[in-house]
């Protein structure tokens, strides 16, 4: 079986920036590059919600996404 090696990893901070004019919410995302690849969910949740925590909006999730290379 060949191995997984790593290659690069992002954290998207998804936010709520307000309402539109019919009252839904307006849901925002930023993405963040170069996590390191021992990176926690727990680290991730973490970090981005004190992000979000410097702004007036409010945490809504957050999401990894990492990019392995597949070894022949």
């Amino acid at each position: 079986m060949n191995p997984f090696v790593f290659q690069s990893a992002t954290m998207t901070v998804f936010y709520q920036a307000g309402v539109d004019e019919h009252g839904e919410p307006v849901v925002k995302g930023t993405t963040y590059r170069n996590l390191v690849n021992t990176v926690t969910g727990a680290q991730i949740q973490t970090v981005a919600q004190a992000l979000v925590g410097l702004t007036d909006f409010a945490y809504i999730e957050s999401v990894k996404t990492q990019k392995d290379l597949i070894g022949v």
